[in-house]
């Protein structure tokens, strides 16, 4: 299995998010250093459009091979994209690939090798980091186009919540998977999906300012500061 980080220098509602300083180093750095000693890992690429974070993956030690394509960058570019037209330009001796977010710096070594093992022993086309619901979405409601509220699974509302099946979500972490599998899906929702429950300590999907300060904040609570 190899590492696949894909970090864009091109974030907007955080600028340069994927090198912003996490505890007195770039955030990404957190990421490789607990990459780089997983026994189960084979190699750790960085995939990146931009020269700073080219050079700085480089510095740690990290191939980057050539500039990623720029419409590979964008806002619009999805995982199944990277899957589909970035991944095999480093992945292309391995079937199993370990696809891991730039911001996961809360994710420690020992979730990754249980994860793996759930992995190995039961071979999902895709597993991925979750979180679990603490209210249930079934219970979930609607505003209608009166302003009224509304349930959005009306047959779910009578249901003690010990009879309601457990529910999940991406936690926006990392994702092994049998990238050569899973080409003609539209998304990571494949046929053969397992999930990995991490505490919703570690669950910080970084994608606004108020996200950013969550992670510093857990962060800080997790492992202390210097």
């Amino acid at each position: 299995m190899i590492a696949y980080i894909p970090a864009r220098g091109g974030s907007k509602r955080i600028p340069r998010k994927n090198i912003k300083p996490l505890n007195g180093k770039p955030v990404i750095a957190h990421v490789i250093e607990n990459l780089k000693s997983l026994e189960f890992i084979e190699s750790v690429y960085v995939s990146t459009e931009d020269f700073e974070i080219q050079s700085f993956a480089k510095k740690l030690g990290i191939e980057t091979k050539e500039l990623r394509e720029a419409y590979l960058s964008d806002d619009n570019a999805s995982f199944m994209d990277l899957i589909r037209n970035d991944v095999p330009r480093f992945a292309e001796k391995s079937s199993d690939l370990l696809f891991v977010l730039p911001t996961a710096a809360l994710v420690q070594k020992f979730h990754y090798k249980e994860a793996f093992d759930i992995y190995k022993r039961h071979s999902p086309q895709v597993l991925m980091s979750s979180v679990a619901y603490p209210i249930s979405p079934l219970w979930a409601m609607q505003q209608d186009s009166n302003g009224f509220w509304k349930p959005l699974h009306p047959e779910m509302i009578k249901k003690r919540s010990q009879d309601l099946p457990n529910t999940c979500t991406d936690a926006g972490l990392f994702y092994m998977m049998k990238w050569k599998e899973i080409q003609h899906y539209e998304t990571l929702m494949v046929d053969r999906l397992l999930v990995y429950n991490v505490p919703s300590e570690i669950a910080a999907d970084v994608d606004t300012p108020s996200d950013w300060q969550r992670l510093e904040l857990l962060y800080k609570n997790t492992f202390g500061s210097k």
